[in-house]
C-alpha cells in the first residue's frame, strides 16, 4: 500500500509539473512573434533553460541521494512557479512596451536561466524515486508511468492552452504557476518518503562515458534533441506554411501536441506498463516508428496529416523513453540511482538546447529542414540500436546485483 501511495503521489506532481509545462510550449512561438523575436532570437531563450537544466541536473541527483527525493522534488515545483510568473511578468512588460530590445531579451533569458537551474529537480528525483519503489523486473513498467504522466501532461497542457491563450497570450503562463505552487503544497503534505532513500555522506559520481550507460544517455540526447526541435519550430511551420495568424497557430499546435500526449499517454500507462517490455524491445521498436514518423511529416500535404505523423511520432516516443531510462537505471546499482538520474535528465537537458539552435537555425534555411535532418538522424539510430552490444543485451534484469563486483565503471 505505501508503494501504490508512492507511485500515485509521484504520478499526481509529475503531471501537474508536466501540464503546467506544456502550458508554455505551443504559445511561446506566436509570443515570441508579437514581442518582436526573431526565430533564433526565441531558441536562444529557450535553450538557456535547457542548457542550465542540463548542467544543474547532477547536482539534484546528488542532492536527492543527500536529503531524500521529495524534497528535491518539491523544490522543483515551487522553481517552475516562480520562474514561470517572472516569465509573464516580463512578458506583460514587452507587450505593453515597457520592455523591448536587448533589455526584454534579457529579461526574458533570465526567467529561463531560473527556470533550467530549478526545474530539473523534478525529473531527477522522480526517476531515483521510481528506481527506489520498483524492482528490476517492472522497472521499465515505472519508468513508463513517470512518461505516462509526462505524455498527460503533454496531453492537458495543450489543451488548456488552447482555452486559456483566447484571453491573452500569456495567460497560460499565469495558470503554469499556479498549477505547480498548488501542486509543490499538496505534495510536501502528503507525498511518502522514498521507501530505500538513506542519506549519503559521499553519494556515488557516475561519468557520461561510462560504459554500461552511455548509449543509453546517448538515445537520450538524441530523442530529447528531434522531439524538442519540432516543438519549437511547429508553431513558426504552421504560420509559414499554412498562412494561420499567431492565435490560430498557437491553437493548432496545441491540437498537434495533443495528439502527441495521447499517444504518449496511452502507449506508456497501458501498454508498456502491463506488457513490461524490456529496454531492447523499447528502444528497437521506438527507433524505427519515429523515423517513420519523421518521413510522413515530411511528406505531409496538409494539417490533418501533419498532425498524424505528429500521433505516431508520440507513440515512438512513448516506447523511447522508458527505453533509454530504464536501460540506463538497470545497468548501475541502488546507490548510484540518484547520479543515473541526474545523468539521463542532463542528457534529455543537452538535448533540449541543442533542438531549439539547430531546430530554429535549420528552419531559417528552410522550413522542411528540421524535418529532414530528424528523419536521417533516426534512420542512423535504427542501426545504431540493432548492432551495438549494450543496447543488444538490455534485457530486464537485475544489473545493480553485479554492478558492485563489476570493477569496470570506466570513468
Amino acid at each position: 500500500m505505501k508503494i501504490d501511495r508512492a507511485k500515485t503521489s509521484l504520478f499526481a506532481g509529475l503531471l501537474a509539473a508536466y501540464a503546467g509545462l506544456m502550458l508554455a510550449n505551443p504559445v511561446f512561438p506566436p509570443l515570441a512573434r508579437e514581442l518582436g523575436l526573431t526565430e533564433v532570437q526565441a531558441g536562444m531563450v529557450i535553450s538557456a533553460a535547457a542548457l542550465v537544466f542540463a548542467l544543474a541536473s547532477p547536482f539534484w541527483g546528488w542532492l536527492s541521494d543527500r536529503t531524500g527525493r521529495k524534497l528535491v522534488f518539491v523544490i522543483g515545483l515551487v522553481g517552475i512557479a516562480i520562474s514561470f510568473l517572472m516569465f509573464a511578468v516580463a512578458g506583460h512588460l514587452g507587450l505593453i512596451g515597457a520592455l523591448s530590445g536587448a533589455a526584454l531579451l534579457a529579461a526574458l533569458f533570465a526567467t529561463r536561466v531560473i527556470l533550467g537551474a530549478l526545474v530539473g529537480a523534478v525529473p531527477v528525483s522522480a526517476q531515483a524515486y521510481m528506481a527506489d519503489v520498483t524492482g528490476a523486473a517492472d522497472r521499465s513498467a515505472g519508468m513508463a508511468l513517470i512518461g505516462a504522466a509526462n505524455g498527460l501532461g503533454t496531453l492537458l497542457g495543450p489543451a488548456l492552452a488552447a482555452f486559456l491563450v483566447t484571453f491573452g497570450l500569456l495567460t497560460p503562463f499565469y495558470a503554469g504557476a499556479a498549477i505547480a505552487l498548488f501542486a509543490a503544497l499538496a505534495l510536501s503534505i502528503f507525498m511518502p518518503p522514498s521507501p530505500r532513500q538513506q542519506s549519503m555522506d559521499q553519494p556515488p559520481r557516475i561519468m557520461p562515458w561510462d560504459r554500461r550507460v552511455w548509449p543509453f544517455l546517448f538515445l537520450g540526447f538524441a530523442t530529447v534533441t528531434v522531439i524538442v526541435l519540432l516543438q519549437i519550430t511547429l508553431g513558426f511551420y504552421l504560420i509559414d506554411r499554412f498562412s494561420l495568424t499567431p492565435v490560430d497557430a498557437a491553437q493548432t499546435a496545441a491540437i498537434g501536441l495533443l495528439v502527441v500526449g495521447m499517444a504518449l499517454a496511452v502507449v506508456q500507462g497501458v501498454f508498456v506498463t502491463r506488457y513490461k517490455w524490456s529496454p531492447r524491445t523499447l528502444l528497437r521498436s521506438g527507433s524505427q516508428i519515429m523515423g517513420l514518423g519523421l518521413i510522413c511529416a515530411v511528406l505531409a500535404p496538409s494539417l490533418l496529416l501533419l498532425i498524424a505523423a505528429f500521433a505516431v511520432m508520440g507513440i515512438a516516443g512513448g516506447l523511447l523513453f522508458p527505453g533509454f531510462t530504464s536501460g540506463a537505471s538497470l545497468a548501475v546499482s541502488d546507490d548510484e540511482q540518484g547520479a543515473i538520474a541526474g545523468l539521463n535528465s542532463a542528457a534529455s537537458g543537452v538535448g533540449a538546447v541543442i533542438g531549439p539552435l539547430i531546430g530554429t537555425a535549420l528552419y531559417q534555411a528552410h522550413i522542411t529542414a528540421p524535418y529532414i535532418a530528424s528523419a536521417v538522424l533516426f534512420v542512423v539510430l535504427v542501426v545504431f540500436v540493432w548492432v551495438h552490444p549494450k543496447v543488444k543485451h538490455a534485457i530486464t534484469q537485475d544489473a545493480s546485483a553485479k554492478a558492485n563486483t563489476a570493477g569496470e565503471h570506466s570513468r
